[in-house]
């Protein structure tokens, strides 16, 4: 799968201008946003944090190394874009909302432990392909 090079319009068109409406949510990377790309595939837009201390040769090397990754428990890099000191990562789009939503949310059942289980398995398996069993030929 090719990673692509998107340019600040686009994300800025796809996310309707990084709207508030479109806010996925915060990290430690920084903020998160639905979008749409004008072919209809639906997005998620991750940008660096302006303080962030990831600089250009970690950024890019994240992106090298992210778009070789194919796991079923790890979401796809779809692309990215570097415009001056703007730095985001898209990511395919999940629908199912966040774990802490899951986990957490307001009005939300309380989930059952059978599936808690799974999903640490499930993101344990994607930490583990990670670190363990993910090689780059080079």
């Amino acid at each position: 799968m090719s990673c692509g090079n998107f340019t600040i319009e686009e994300l800025s068109a796809a996310t309707r201008g990084f709207s508030e409406a479109n806010l996925l949510g915060e990290g430690g990377f920084g903020y998160v946003h639905r979008g749409i790309l004008p072919n209809g595939k639906k997005i998620a837009v991750k940008q660096l944090k302006m303080g962030s201390r990831q600089g250009q040769r970690e950024f890019q090397a994240e992106i090298e190394t992210i778009s070789r990754v194919h796991h079923k428990h790890l979401v796809s890099l779809v692309g990215y874009c570097m415009t001056g000191a703007e730095r985001l990562l898209i990511y395919e789009f999940l629908p199912n909302n966040t774990l802490e939503f899951h986990l957490h949310g307001k009005g939300q059942p309380i989930m059952n432990w059978a599936t808690r289980l799974k999903i640490a398995i499930g993101s344990a398996n994607g930490l583990a392909y990670l670190h363990e069993d993910c090689k780059f030929l080079s």
